[in-house]
């Protein structure tokens, strides 16, 4: 029996936006593409997605995606990983 694990994990995308700027960003390419934000280089923060942690069963949350964690404001973080 064999897991793919993009079964076992769960994107949040917590966070969309980031300030590096890498020139191979896919982040970057598809939030342009989609229109899911409108400025990629100022990272928006959707809080009412930490609903997702809710749940009972245990999870694995990929939380950076579409995001570098060193972008997030410091309460963004202190709201996340105080779950």
């Amino acid at each position: 029996m064999s897991i793919c694990i993009k079964d076992q994990i769960q994107n949040m995308n917590l966070v969309i936006g980031c300030t590096v700027g890498c020139p191979y960003c896919y982040a970057r390419n598809n939030t342009r593409r989609y229109h899911i934000i409108d400025d990629f280089e100022k990272p928006q923060f959707f809080q009412g997605k930490l609903r997702m942690m809710e749940k009972k069963k245990p999870q694995n949350f990929l939380l950076t995606g579409m995001s570098d964690l060193s972008g997030w404001h410091e309460e963004w973080r202190e709201e996340v990983f105080k779950r």
